[in-house]
């Protein structure tokens, strides 16, 4: 009996230390992998809430400079309204001629005691040709506000500005943030460039500075810091592009603490209860709640590489289901969310094609093909629209946008919608896959003629190219499509093939 109890007194102690050596294992790793994921998480929100930000000033800009562009709308104050009732998030829309003097005003019970503006900040930026959005001011009836500004372009000259008002303690830009939650007592806020308060939950901290700002260096990134409250928070941050704010997601680290306190007397409490158990039941226990747990936190790290990879529950016990639901939720939750952002990433808001970014995957593709010796053949079509900048001068940017939109369904029809691209500007490029030399010139020339019967007086000139036949190289196949282009431009409505002009010894 003596030695029985030794022993079970020696498998105690040693179940215990083992107990223990594993909790402090365990701790170490839960705590960090939780940091790291929290962080993260924030991190991600912040850059898709400022992505969401910056399309929400893009909209507000695009109604501004539509103003902006339209004498008309500009000089009829039921126009005006109707306008601004378009845009809820602008609270009083300002027409200003080129002295600052106000010409038109509306907007939510608002009236000037100044009928000049052309000291404040908006004006001055947007007289010299620039859309400007500002920092946090006070107006002087003590309204917290954010201003949108645009110039008025008449006969290549700036004529005016258009003003926005966007009052930061209304419900109009809230709305934007008010419903995204983020783990328990989490929150968005959105910084200016100097450090105050644009948004945030408690309508009391608008305007007031930040007391994160100082720990916000980069243009992304993740702190553990304490916020106005004295507490400390996971403050995931990312930078708005071409306008220096940061959009700021919080939570707080109490949760976490709790969590971990709960699992340490959980841990501990189970030791003391395992030493006076059997080893065998010790050993069940182990193998029934650590395993699954660390295949859990395993799936959490996997997040951080863009695996967004779900947990089949079959492979986990009962009480563990709810928990694996909730992560798989999740998990689709985030994959539809960055598929979204990859889609939009990769597409011309305008015109529908796709941008140069898609452009540059889909080369980075074919260059993979081509040393694989997978591509048998190419064609390159370059096209920009001729006389644009005319068009743009004597019919305004939204005829532009129009005669954008047109080449871009031509092309779209001839080519598929898959092999468009939008350099930018007025310049476009569609390729062809597995297409003969006559085919190349016939698709060009059909996109020449429907695009001559079609844009309302502007043409297309355009350059081609082949593979392997005019070049091995992408690069050097852009390039050769490029200077056809080039040469076609020379007396516009053109198509040039780079094979035509190496015959006949063209310098270009």
């Amino acid at each position: 009996m003596k030695f029985l109890y030794k022993f079970t007194l020696l498998l105690g102690i040693l179940i215990f230390l083992s107990s223990s050596i594993q909790f402090a294992v365990f701790n170490k790793v839960f705590i960090s992998n939780t940091n790291s994921l929290l962080l993260n998480i924030n991190e991600k929100a912040s850059e898709n809430v400022s992505m969401q930000l910056v399309e929400n000033f893009k909209k507000i800009e695009n109604y501004l400079k539509a103003v902006a562009a339209d004498e008309e709308i500009r000089g009829n104050k039921e126009l005006l309204n109707k306008i601004n009732d378009i845009i809820p998030e602008v609270d009083v829309v300002t027409v200003l001629n080129s002295r600052g003097d106000i010409m038109q005003l509306v907007g939510n019970e608002y009236s000037p005691d100044v009928l000049n503006l052309s000291d404040r900040d908006y004006f001055k930026k947007a007289i010299q040709g620039k859309t400007y959005i500002s920092n946090v001011f006070i107006t002087h009836r003590g309204s917290k506000v954010v201003a949108i500004s645009v110039p008025i372009v008449k006969n290549n000259k700036i004529d005016g500005v258009v003003v926005g008002i966007v009052k930061l303690q209304r419900t109009s830009l809230a709305s934007m943030f008010d419903n995204k939650e983020f783990g328990e007592n989490g929150y968005i806020s959105v910084l200016d460039s100097k450090g105050y308060v644009v948004y945030h939950p408690n309508k009391a901290r608008i305007g007031k500075k930040a007391v994160i700002f100082n720990n916000l260096r980069e243009k992304s990134g993740t702190v553990i810091t304490k916020d106005y409250t004295d507490t400390d928070q996971f403050v995931g941050y990312c930078k708005v592009p071409n306008l220096n704010w940061y959009v700021a997601v919080i939570t707080p680290t109490a949760g976490v603490v709790r969590n971990k306190n709960i699992v340490n007397y959980e841990t501990m409490f189970m030791a003391i209860i395992l030493s006076c158990l059997i080893i065998l039941l010790s050993a069940y226990a182990i193998k029934r709640y650590t395993k699954p747990l660390d295949k859990l936190i395993y799936s959490f790290n996997a997040l951080k590489n863009g695996n967004y990879r779900k947990i089949n529950s079959c492979n986990y016990k009962k009480e563990f289901h709810e928990m694996i639901r909730v992560y798989n939720n999740a998990i689709e939750t985030l994959e539809e969310t960055h598929n979204d952002l990859e889609e939009v990433a990769g597409s011309d808001p305008l015109t529908g094609a796709y941008n140069r970014r898609a452009f540059n995957n889909f080369i980075t593709i074919v260059k993979q093909e081509i040393n694989n010796n997978t591509l048998q053949s190419l064609g390159i079509v370059s096209l920009d629209v001729d006389h644009f900048k005319k068009l743009n001068d004597t019919g305004g940017h939204l005829a532009g946008d129009n005669i954008l939109k047109k080449l871009t369904e031509i092309m779209k029809e001839i080519v598929g919608e898959k092999f468009v691209f939008r350099f930018g500007g007025d310049e476009f490029v569609a390729i062809l896959r597995d297409v003969s030399s006559e085919k190349l010139l016939s698709v060009a020339e059909e996109i020449r003629l429907k695009s001559e019967a079609s844009l309302e007086g502007c043409t297309v000139s355009i350059g081609v190219a082949e593979f392997p036949k005019d070049a091995y190289s992408m690069d050097e196949l852009l390039e050769l499509a490029d200077k056809a282009l080039y040469v076609s431009k020379k007396s516009r409505n053109k198509v040039t093939s780079i094979k035509k002009l190496v015959k006949s010894n063209l310098r270009f």
